[in-house]
C-alpha cells in the first residue's frame, strides 16, 4: 500500500508494536485479527493481538484504548468477526469497536456484523483494495468488491459470507493519493 507501509505479522503483531507505530501518519489501517465483542460492556470489546512479555500490554486492544489513539486514517478496516457488533446507547447509537476508531480519529471504518469466513473475507478485501487503488470512493469500492465476490463464487457465496461487511463514517470519497 505504498513505500511507507508497515506490516506486523506473527510474533511482531503485538499490541505494543501496534501502539508504537506513528498511527497518526497512516491513511489506511487494516487489521486482520480476531475480535472479542462485548455487548454488555462495549468499552471492553477488543481486537486480539499478540502480548509482549516485556511490556504491560495484555494483547487485547480494547475499545477504551482505541478511543485514546491519535489517528488520522481515512480508512480503518477491521477484517475480523463481529467488529461492528455493539450495544445500542439511545440517541448516541451503537457503541462498538467502530465507534472507538471513529472517536480515535478515523474518518471511516469497515467492519463486520457477524462471524466471517477467512476465504471469502480475504477475497473480498483483495477486491476492495483493488477498487480503492483504482480511485473509487470507499463505499463504491466495498459495493463493487461484494459484486466481484458474487461473480467469482456465484451460488457458493450466499449473503452470509459478504453482506456483513459495512462501512461507517465518511465513505463518499476515495483515498487521497500521495503527492
Amino acid at each position: 500500500m505504498g513505500s511507507k507501509a508497515v506490516l506486523l505479522l506473527g510474533r511482531n503483531a503485538t499490541e505494543t508494536s501496534f501502539k508504537s507505530q506513528p498511527l497518526g501518519d497512516f491513511k489506511i489501517l487494516h487489521l486482520a485479527v480476531h475480535a472479542a465483542p462485548d455487548e454488555d460492556d462495549p468499552d471492553r470489546a477488543a481486537l486480539v493481538l499478540g502480548a509482549d512479555a516485556a511490556s504491560h500490554e495484555d494483547g487485547l486492544l480494547q475499545a477504551r484504548e482505541i478511543n485514546d489513539l491519535r489517528l488520522n486514517a481515512e480508512l480503518v478496516t477491521l477484517s475480523a468477526c463481529s467488529t461492528g457488533v455493539g450495544k445500542l446507547q439511545g440517541e448516541t447509537g451503537v457503541r462498538s469497536l467502530v465507534e472507538a476508531f471513529l472517536v480515535g480519529g478515523a474518518k471511516s471504518v469497515v467492519a463486520s456484523l457477524w462471524s466471517v469466513d477467512d476465504t471469502y473475507a480475504t477475497t473480498l478485501m483483495k477486491h476492495f483494495y483493488q477498487h480503492l487503488a483504482e480511485g473509487q470512493d470507499k463505499a463504491s469500492a466495498l459495493r463493487q468488491a461484494k459484486l466481484d465476490l458474487l461473480e467469482q463464487y456465484g451460488d457458493q457465496a450466499p449473503p452470509f459470507y459478504w453482506a456483513g461487511f459495512t462501512i461507517t463514517g465518511e465513505a463518499a470519497s476515495p483515498i487521497s493519493r500521495e503527492d
